[in-house]
């Protein structure tokens, strides 16, 4: 019976401690919304010496009133005050509810100190909010355009808004990041994307490859050879990465000289990694790659290296239908021989070489009617 009069005491205390700590900061909030903004700074102070985690609803508060009065933060130092005192106290208690409004003062507060802050803060609180997530990833790849328009950009702002990006390890902040890097931007920027890049969540594959999709065509090429260059992807995925680009790359259809020579860099930058990898489960892109290429010879956009790349590549597929591709080809070469049509012999050659690489029965009558041509 002592022991059970005893647990209601102490639970009497705790309850009538935490009810008198949620009067006091009702006190402090209140008086907090009537005073002038020098006592509003005097009682923010004075919450220096409470648990800043508990006090959260009055920073949130003290936020909200420096964004409504964001227009002052330029001519009023002690709204600017009041701004990085909150800015650290919600830091420091992780007041979640904050983040919405702590966005905002980052987009209507321009300076460098107190900005890099609330980047610091958004990436330890922002984590469970995908739509501020979302924000920041646009407002870098805003950055990323007045860059390349030749504007200025606050490059330590940047650098944080970047690491930021990491620590929140959302996907959404993909492009933006691989764009930073493939952007002429100073190696220390540069840096900070590639390691942010590494923290990002998701499939890196699925995420290279949409990526690439998602360029210009003229910037598709820049982009796929950096995936092939770095390591951000496995070796498999690199090739496969290869297979999908040459397979989007072969969908499209530009107007324009300049897209189309863009499309074929990234064309052929695909099918060398295919076929330097021997990738066979390629044979089907590698094939419609050949095709083109032999149509863009004939027509005189593509020089003849570019077909014997493409012979090559059908040579290292190793697959029965890379061979019944070549194998068409030689007899069409064939029928050019016994026609007395021009023919190059390069190009016979290697499409003989690879056919007996490959060593597919196929191609048998093939290469003897074409020693029997000479």
């Amino acid at each position: 019976m002592r022991r059970l009069i005893i647990a209601l005491y102490l639970s009497v205390l705790i309850v009538a401690g935490l009810t008198a700590q949620v009067d006091r900061l009702e006190t402090f909030q209140a008086n907090f919304s009537s005073a002038n903004i020098q006592t509003r700074l005097e009682i923010l102070r004075a919450a220096d010496a409470e648990d800043a985690a508990e006090f959260g609803p009055l920073y949130g508060q003290a936020l909200s009133f420096v964004v409504s009065n964001a227009e002052d933060l330029t001519n009023e130092p002690l709204l600017r005050e009041i701004a990085l005192k909150v800015i650290d106290r919600i830091d420091a208690g992780g007041y979640t509810p904050a983040v919405n409004d702590l966005w905002r003062l980052f987009e209507v507060y321009d300076e460098t100190s107190a900005r890099i802050e609330i980047l610091n803060v958004l990436g330890s609180l922002a984590g469970e909010r995908p739509e501020e997530t979302g924000y920041l990833a646009e407002w870098v790849a805003t950055q990323n355009n007045v860059r390349q328009a030749g504007g200025e950009v606050d490059l330590q702002v940047l650098t944080a808004a970047l690491e930021a990006l990491g620590e929140l390890a959302a996907p959404v902040a993909f492009e933006p990041l691989l764009d930073v890097i493939l952007i002429q931007y100073p190696d220390f920027v540069t840096e900070t994307a590639r390691i942010a890049l590494d923290q990002l969540g998701g499939s890196e594959l699925e995420q290279a490859a949409e990526a690439i999709r998602g360029k210009y065509v003229t910037d598709k090429p820049a982009a796929f050879l950096f995936f092939i260059r770095e390591d951000y992807l496995a070796d498999a995925d690199k090739t496969e990465l290869a297979r999908i680009t040459l397979n989007d790359a072969l969908r499209m259809q530009p107007n324009s000289l300049r897209d189309q020579e863009a499309l074929r860099q990234l064309r052929f930058a695909a099918a060398t990694v295919i076929r330097e990898a021997e990738y066979g489960d390629a044979t089907n892109a590698v094939i419609r790659h050949f095709n083109e290429t032999v149509l863009e010879f004939d027509r005189d956009r593509v020089t003849k290296d570019r077909v014997l790349q493409a012979i090559a590549t059908l040579g290292a597929m190793g697959t029965e239908a890379a061979s019944l591709r070549l194998t068409d080809y030689l007899e069409l070469l064939n029928t050019y021989t016994e026609r007395d049509r021009p023919y190059d012999t390069q190009i016979l050659l290697a499409t003989i070489r690879n056919l007996e690489t490959l060593d597919y029965p196929s191609s048998y009558n093939a290469l003897f009617l074409t020693q029997i041509l000479e």
